[in-house]
């Protein structure tokens, strides 16, 4: 188990003092994205649809053309990728898709979307984009939002210092 430094002991370091701003976008993007994402997973549930991660699973697999192998899939994912392989398994249980025996690597896995599982993800998407639309309409006023896209992409390919 890895441990973690007794905080007690460290020297005295200088303290970050991040701009106001960063902060204050940082916040803003958190919350926005969680209060998206709530809102989206309650409209699910009362549609007696799938969980919203389960849409990004099966969307995920549908553009590598159905079958992926979970190592991949985890690239796509808007979660914490560690919740994978339990929730592939509750998916399979579903009939959203198969856990299949990797061809070129018999001790690997890949995953299949099944029919049912393509026509889960697109009873999802008619809820979750209607979503995105209303929610973030105040973006799509912007001067320009597509930068507003790719500043956040330039954040997640950033190297840190």
């Amino acid at each position: 188990m890895r441990t973690h430094k007794d905080v007690t002991d460290l020297e005295e370091t200088v303290v970050p003092d991040p701009d106001p701003s960063h902060v204050a976008i940082w916040v803003a993007l958190n919350k926005a994205r969680l209060s998206l994402m709530r809102q989206v997973d309650k409209k699910l549930r009362d549609a007696d649809l799938p969980p919203l991660k389960w849409y990004d699973v099966l969307w995920a697999i549908e553009r590598r053309g159905g079958t992926a192998r979970p190592s991949v899939v985890v690239e796509d994912l808007l979660f914490e990728p560690s919740a994978l392989s339990h929730m592939s398994k509750r998916m399979e249980a579903a009939g959203l898709l198969q856990i299949c025996v990797a061809e070129d690597d018999r001790r690997g896995r890949v995953l299949r979307v099944t029919d049912k599982g393509l026509k889960a993800r697109a009873a999802i998407w008619k809820i979750y984009g209607k979503a995105l639309e209303v929610q973030l309409r105040p973006l799509a006023q912007l001067d320009d939002p597509a930068s507003v896209a790719a500043a956040l992409t330039d954040v997640v390919t950033a190297q840190p210092e």
